[in-house]
């Protein structure tokens, strides 16, 4: 069960966004609303459901914890390449963040519907460890002195 109002400031700030990616068709609000709209272009349908958040920087971890309703909700609809289901969470002063809801995770997206890379802040563990290991070998041996 959801609490709070509806989301009515959010819904209209994020219909310019969601007219640049295509259609919108908005669905009567009421008990059991799964999602909130539809972005329909003609190689995908989007179902999106909005989630005003006090934080919006946030691992899709704790995100799943935190949206879980509004989650398991868009879980219900079936999941294929043609049909996205999506989460965007808004900040009390209208910053947003899209995420495509998958059978097993979440993954963000831009605010054109396109996967995100995942940009690590430091490099992975087994790259270090891989390059540490090199080090270790090259010590103690000289180069060649060229003739």
């Amino acid at each position: 069960m959801t609490r709070g109002r509806h989301p009515v400031r959010a819904l209209e700030e994020a219909e310019p966004i969601a007219k640049k990616r295509g259609l919108i068709q908005y669905y009567e609000r009421g008990p059991g609303m799964l999602a909130d709209f539809s972005i329909t272009v003609p190689s995908c349908l989007a179902l999106v459901k909005i989630k005003r958040m006090r934080y919006i920087r946030c691992t899709p971890q704790w995100l799943d914890r935190e949206a879980y309703d509004e989650l398991a909700g868009l879980k219900m609809y079936p999941s294929s390449a043609e049909i996205s289901r999506e989460l965007w969470i808004c900040s009390p002063d209208y910053c947003w963040r899209f995420f495509k809801v998958g059978d097993t995770g979440l993954c963000e997206l831009g605010r054109d519907g396109t996967i995100l890379l995942q940009k690590s802040p430091c490099p992975k563990k087994e790259a270090v460890q891989g390059r540490e290991r090199q080090g270790a070998e090259g010590i103690g041996q000289k180069e060649p002195v060229p003739d």
